[in-house]
């Protein structure tokens, strides 16, 4: 009989006191209570600040959804919307959800609109979209690739779209051309709005992408409020009056789970962020923009992706410390704990994802520790499960499966094949990624599971070989993706490198410089036939999902027409 103990098996017995309750009825709660303070403040590169209270945030929100109950949009309604950071991002959000509606959060970055017509095709139904027009009206100007809409009232004449009926701009044009927007449609006389379940659908999020066209997956309000108490449980936040205000900076946008806005409507606190990242062209010019920003708002709370943490650490100039500072999105470097005492307190380090939400995470306190991985969190179990589909010994990789015991991932919308191929019948959803739990009871990510390569009866996980390259001091991002050796039957490695400013570096001085880290032995050579990328190509950049991630399918696609046979 297998040792239960040693099964690769792991759960909290801590809870989480999540109140079941709305987002709506939580920013009411806070405009009620402190309606004068900034609720989200808002930079833009070159431009002053703004922000907006939790009370003007509740009344033109308000406002809005009485002019949407108006319109016709009703609860369980689809009210699509795209846009950045903005303050008019959330009111028509949280209109949206005041009436019922699920909104749909799309993006608008591809000049040819094909997220915006994809994605809402995909989950279909949708009745309404309201987006910000986008700089020198770009945004607008797709949309009519698409859409023709009555600029007096918004209402749609034709569409390529099924069952949308109206659509709204969240400002007014640049241009003298006449729009109809989320201004025009308000409205300050009573209307009676729906009652509200916790367990509602409260925003449909795209998953990354990172493995084809992102898929859809609704949240419901309980879920989502879960999500920002997973963010205080790891930041070791619990009280206002003990810990201070939670004046939080994360600069992902609204649109992503790891930057969607409930933790001030959580803990009453404040979101501070920027507009728009993407309007820079490295990590670093977001980086120096970010230093800036949580100096001046003394924001004692912070969340970065790693590779954007690692920037900031290299910051010669900045001298804030963080109460704590949570980071995630890919596999964190134990380098990162270094910094603990010195640029913040505690360092939390998550792990999470569209279906399954924030499942794993563990607090560091000292740059003395070990880096152990991450725990389960609370209302949350995992486990490690090999080919066979049975959990495995602990120290065993194969692949996390998490269940979320009060938040459970239901599937993607109207994909039920997809559905069917990552949840269990007992509920397990299939994350996709190689780990292991360890003897500390800890999972620690290796990779993907699909992004595996097989390469002389090896498998090579590609963030493996990643870590080598990124060590070289003229690399700033790398890529690893496989082509097909039809002969062997085999994976070929090929790696797409993107250099640092000025820097200078060819293939074959990159392949002596792997070689050399590899260390292998005169007797071992074989294994730079296993580790050593066949094909090494240079680009000015690297292409990114919807999240920031580095697209691994697009950098093959865009790769390809450069790879001699």
């Amino acid at each position: 009989m297998a040792d239960v103990k040693n099964q690769s098996y792991g759960c909290t017995v801590d809870t989480l006191n999540v109140p079941f309750t709305t987002f709506p009825k939580l920013l009411e709660k806070w405009a009620t209570l402190k309606p004068e303070s900034e609720a989200f403040v808002f930079y833009t590169f070159g431009k002053p600040k703004t922000s907006i209270s939790f009370g003007k945030l509740y009344q033109d929100a308000l406002k809005l959804a009485k002019g949407l109950r108006r319109l016709g949009i009703n609860k369980g309604d689809i009210v699509a919307i795209a846009g950045f950071n903005t303050p008019e991002w959330l009111v028509s959000t949280y209109a949206s959800q005041l009436v019922g509606a699920r909104t749909l959060f799309f993006t608008l970055h591809d000049k040819k609109g094909e997220n915006m017509t994809g994605i809402i095709k995909k989950v279909g139904g949708c009745k309404m979209i309201i987006f910000d027009p986008g700089n020198d009206d770009l945004h607008w100007k797709i949309s009519q690739k698409f859409l023709t809409v009555d600029p007096s009232n918004g209402a749609v004449k034709k569409s390529d779209i099924p069952s949308v009926e109206w659509v709204l701009l969240m400002t007014p044009l640049e241009s003298t051309e006449k729009c109809f927007t989320i201004n025009d449609v308000a409205f300050e006389e009573d209307t009676s709005l729906p009652e509200l379940d916790p367990a509602d659908i409260a925003a449909i999020l795209q998953t990354s992408g990172s493995t084809g066209f992102p898929k859809a997956v609704e949240c419901s309000h309980y879920r989502l409020l879960q999500t920002a108490f997973h963010f205080t449980y790891l930041s070791e936040w619990n009280d206002p009056k003990k810990d201070g205000e939670f004046v939080f900076f994360n600069d992902r946008p609204f649109y992503w789970l790891g930057g969607f806005p409930c933790l001030s409507l959580a803990t009453g606190g404040k979101h501070v962020t920027q507009t728009n990242t993407l309007v820079f062209t490295s990590i670093a010019e977001i980086v120096k923009f970010s230093s800036q920003i949580v100096q001046n708002e003394k924001a004692r709370y912070g969340l970065f992706v790693t590779p954007f943490l690692l920037e900031l650490l290299m910051l010669e100039d900045f001298s804030w410390k963080f109460r704590s500072v949570i980071t995630g999105g890919q596999p964190v470097p134990a380098s990162c704990l270094s910094a603990i005492g010195k640029m913040y307190d505690t360092l939390g380090v998550l792990y999470g994802s569209s279906e399954a939400a924030l499942n794993c995470g563990k607090t560091y306190h000292t740059s003395s520790e070990r880096y152990v991985g991450m725990a389960a969190l609370p209302g949350v179990e995992m486990k490690i499960v090999g080919n066979n589909g049975m959990i495995v010994p602990v120290g065993t990789k194969g692949e996390l499966y998490i269940r979320n015991v009060t938040a459970a991932f239901r599937g993607y919308i109207n994909e039920p094949e997809k559905t069917a191929a990552v949840i269990s019948s007992s509920g397990w959803y299939k994350t996709d990624d190689f780990a292991h739990i360890n003897s500390e009871g800890c999972v620690e990510i290796h990779g993907r599971v699909s992004d595996v390569l097989e390469i002389g009866g090896a498998k090579v996980l590609p963030s493996f070989i990643e870590e080598i390259i990124k060590k070289n001091p003229a690399v700033k991002e790398v890529v690893i993706f496989a082509l097909k050796d039809i002969k062997h039957a085999d994976d070929i490695a090929c790696a797409a490198v993107v250099l640092k400013n000025e820097a200078t570096l060819t293939a074959e001085s990159l392949t002596e410089f792997i070689k050399e880290e590899l260390k292998f032995s005169e007797d071992a050579k074989f294994l730079q036939y296993i580790y050593v990328p066949k094909h090494i190509l240079f680009l000015d950049n690297l292409p990114k999902t919807a999240t920031g991630k580095n697209d691994r399918m697009k950098t093959r696609e865009i790769s390809l027409p450069h790879l001699k046979d």
